[in-house]
Order: structure tokens, then sequence, then C-alpha cells
């Protein structure tokens, strides 16, 4: 059991760390490496640990290292990290009391500050669009978050009394941006859109991880971190070539950066729902899982994640088909290909092989025990 546990817990620190460092490798920043090892440090503590006291802790001082990293991109996210960082501290502190229904309130708090829920949204909003590639690392301290929610703070008779209300609540709020993601007009305003988008559909998740679907919650991070990891680490590399991108200018660069094109697809459909892709199994082990809670938040989700694939397809289009468009910018560099080949496969592999990672999952994640009534 220890060694399933240790090989569950290796194989997420590695997805989340992969997550942290690509951006860096792939994109030059101007910032120093420092945080970031710190936060390798922070991701490794939260998630090999067993108290979740240390967990949540670590996790605090993580949203102030990242508080830290935007501090001249935008005031609104740094003020975003900030409360997280508190309500973490709170569910820490009420852990090593003994006190799990507050830390699970807590916990809850900070995870949709940091997921960009609507209407907490504005922090992660804002530097989604400022600075997409500190956006993508802080998806990797977020899935060492809700790693320790899953496993520490709940599945408890609070977290399972409040399951249908969170699945309805995370419901109404992946359908919201879903819709807004349709009228965007430059590609930021997409992927910002995208973001809330599945912040809603990861509260949903944790809504139906308090009645026994921890492991589907998991999946959803996991893919969420990935997906949108990949997305904004193209869109980067196609802005630094082309400027900023439009949605109403003209298209055709598909043949001027065909990689690039194909990358974005990929990543692009990952996150809905595309098969043979993680994000094909994580709607499958949701939709199965919120069925049970809430029929009518089951369909506001499918419905979501519906109309987010057809603003995916027209973004896609409108950035890329059409006339052609010549360019003299390369395709994608070779660290930028080295960073898709590796989202891509760990997309892959989870798509294909699930069951490696879900089934020592599952008591991994029951640290804290399953005690709610059924």
């Amino acid at each position: 059991m220890i060694a399933a546990h240790l090989g569950v817990a290796t194989a997420i620190a590695l997805i989340a760390l992969l997550v942290l460092w690509l951006p860096r490798l792939a994109i030059r920043q101007p910032d120093g490496p420092w945080i970031s090892v710190l936060l390798t440090g922070l991701i490794l503590l939260s998630i090999f640990t067993a108290s979740g006291s240390v967990a949540f802790g670590a996790m605090a001082v993580a949203s102030v290292l990242h508080a830290r990293q935007v501090r001249l991109v935008t005031r609104t996210a740094v003020l975003s990290f900030w409360i997280s960082a508190v309500a973490m501290t709170v569910a820490s502190v009420e852990l090593s009391r003994g006190s799990i229904t507050v830390a699970f309130v807590a916990s809850l708090v900070a995870i949709v500050v940091r997921a960009g829920v609507m209407p907490l949204h504005a922090g992660v909003a804002e530097l989604a669009v400022r600075r997409p590639a500190l956006q993508t690392q802080q998806l990797a301290t977020l899935l060492a978050l809700v790693v320790a929610h899953l496993r520490f703070a709940d599945q408890i008779p609070l977290s399972y009394d409040w399951a249908p209300m969170i699945v309805r609540i995370g419901a109404v709020l992946t359908l919201t941006p879903a819709l807004i993601a349709l009228v965007q007009r430059d590609l930021r305003g997409f992927y910002r859109s995208a973001t809330m988008m599945h912040g809603g559909m990861l509260l949903a998740a944790l809504g139906a991880a308090g009645r026994g679907h921890p492991t589907a919650a998991l999946m959803v991070i996991v893919t969420i971190a990935l997906a949108m990891a990949g997305l904004a680490l193209m869109m980067e590399a196609l802005e630094a070539r082309v400027g900023a991108v439009a949605l109403k200018g003209p298209g055709g660069r598909v043949q001027a950066f065909p990689r690039l094109a194909a990358a974005f697809l990929l990543f692009g459909g990952a996150g809905v729902a595309m098969p043979g892709t993680a994000g094909f199994i994580a709607d499958d082990l949701l939709l199965h899982a919120l069925w049970e809670e809430s029929v009518p938040g089951t369909l506001t989700v499918i419905l979501g994640s519906a109309l987010l694939a057809v603003a995916t397809l027209a973004t896609y289009s409108k950035v890329f088909l059409g006339r052609a468009v010549p360019s003299m910018a390369p395709d994608l560099g070779a660290r930028e290909r080295w960073a898709v080949v590796a989202l891509a496969l760990v997309l892959v592999w989870l798509g294909v092989l699930p069951a490696t990672l879900l089934e020592p999952a599952d008591p991994f994640l029951r640290v804290a025990g399953d005690i709610a009534p059924h």
C-alpha cells in the first residue's frame, strides 16, 4: 500500500512539476528561476506529506510566492493570491486542531479563488490575459492544492451534505463563461473565458468528490492543468511571432505554422473532451459522478462543455484557417516542441491508460476517511 501511494504521489508530482517548469523552459521569462525552485519544493512537500496541516501550510506559502511573481503584472491577482493564502493558512491551523469541517470550507474558498470561479475570478482572469505563462505556473500549485483538499479536507459529512448544492453552483458557473467564450474578440479573451469555464467544472467535480468520487475530481484538475498549460504556451508562441491576435483579423496561419496549429488544436481539444486524451476520461468520470447528484447540473455541464467546444473550434478556425497569410517567422522551436511533446504524451497516456493513475489514486485520496453516510 505504501509503495502504491508513493507511486501515485510521484506521478501527480511529476505532472505538477511539468506544468510548473515548461513555461520557463519554453518561453524566456524576465525573472530568475528561484521562485520556481521554491515552488518545486513546496509542491513536493504538499503531495508527499502525510499531514494535512503541512500540506495546506506549504500551499499557503506557495500562494504568497505567486503573489510576489505577479506583483508587477496585476494587483488584482496579487490580492487573489493573498486571499487564497489566508484561506489555506486557516485550513492548515484548523487541521492541526482537528477541525476538519472548518478546514473544508477554507480549502474550498482557496480553490475557488485560485481556479478563477465566478464571481471570485478577477485575479485569475486578469492574470490569464496579462501573463498566461504565470497563470500556467500557478495551475501547478492549484493541482497540488486540490490533491491536498481531496486527501485531507474532503469526504466528510459536510462535504456529503453540500455536494448537490456545490454541483449545481459549479454547473451554472461552467455555463456562463462558456457563453462568454463564444463572443470574445481576441485570443487572450478566449483563453480567459476557457479558464473560468474550467474553474466552474472543477467546482462541480469537487462537489461530486464529497460523495465518493475523488478520482473524478483528480482527473478533472490534471486535465485542466495539462490542457490549459499547453494552450497558454501555444498562444504565447503564436503571439511572439505575429503579435496580438484578434479573432476578427486575418487567419490563414496554418501553412506558416503547421506544428503550432496542430498543437493548439490538440490542447484545445483535450480541454473539451477530445477522445484519446485525458479530457475524454475526465469528462466521462465527471458526468457519471454528477448524474448521481443532480441531473439538471449534469445537463448544464454538458451544455457548457459543448459551447466551449464550439468556441474552441471557432477560435481555431479564425486564427489558423482561411486564406493563407505568409510569415517569415519560424514554426515551433526546439524548446517549444519539447514542451508540446511532453504535455501531449501525458494527455494521451491518461487518455489511453487512465487506470494506471486512477486505480491506485483512489485509496491515496481517502486519507481523511470516507465517513459520510451512504
